[in-house]
């Protein structure tokens, strides 16, 4: 799916439009949005290896374009492409197990991995970004 995307133009198309929305923000707002949006997008495909493929270099694309420093943006995409490994049962190949085992129901295993995405992405924004700032520039 992800190599069809971007064959008939997608991503570029969605690059974009995220420069256009987000082109009047301030730099660190743009960041905190295009992450938000990387992880979020992670619904649309069956894997992490699939989505960061399809994404990674959209969304550094579109955050150098708009200032955010390069290297503090890969690290937080490559950071978010792994904890939201858990939003859902085809997430991540580890998940499979939990589904498969019948231990969680597929509904827990959604809301259990909503709540840690979230939980994840916040606490790395408040204390992961600034940290990131320090050290990688």
């Amino acid at each position: 799916m992800s190599n069809q995307l971007n064959e008939l133009g997608f991503m570029e198309f969605l690059g974009e439009r995220l420069v256009m929305r987000l082109g009047g923000l301030p730099v660190a707002v743009a960041a905190i949005a295009l992450v938000v949006a990387y992880v979020l997008l992670h619904y649309l495909f069956v894997s992490q290896t699939a989505h960061l493929l399809a994404l990674f270099g959209v969304f550094l694309g579109v955050g150098v374009k708009l200032g955010v420093s390069a290297p503090v943006l890969a690290f937080e995409l490559l950071f978010a492409t792994n904890y939201f490994a858990a939003i859902a049962p085809q997430a991540s190949s580890a998940n499979l197990l939990f589904a498969g085992s019948g231990y969680l129901s597929q509904g827990d295993l959604y809301r259990l991995g909503g709540l840690h995405t979230a939980f994840c992405l916040v606490l790395f924004l408040l204390v992961g970004t600034p940290w990131l700032w320090l050290v990688a520039r």
